[in-house]
């Protein structure tokens, strides 16, 4: 079976378009932040944003 492209090898589909940047002054943001700083140490890494993404969608939909 052939092994899956870690997601760092995969382009961006162009259907997505450009990237956005954070809300930085956001509640989710700082909270999201806080926690992947813990995790993943202070230097910024597709992982750890990926991470934060993730964490701000889960802390919108339970704020609904």
């Amino acid at each position: 079976m052939a092994r899956k492209k870690p997601i760092y090898a995969k382009a961006r589909p162009k259907r997505l378009g450009k990237p956005k940047s954070f809300n930085k002054k956001s509640k989710a943001y700082k909270s999201a932040k806080r926690i992947a700083d813990k995790k993943f140490g202070k230097k910024v890494s597709l992982y750890k944003n990926i991470f934060i993404s993730r964490r701000i969608k889960k802390l919108k939909s339970k704020k609904k």
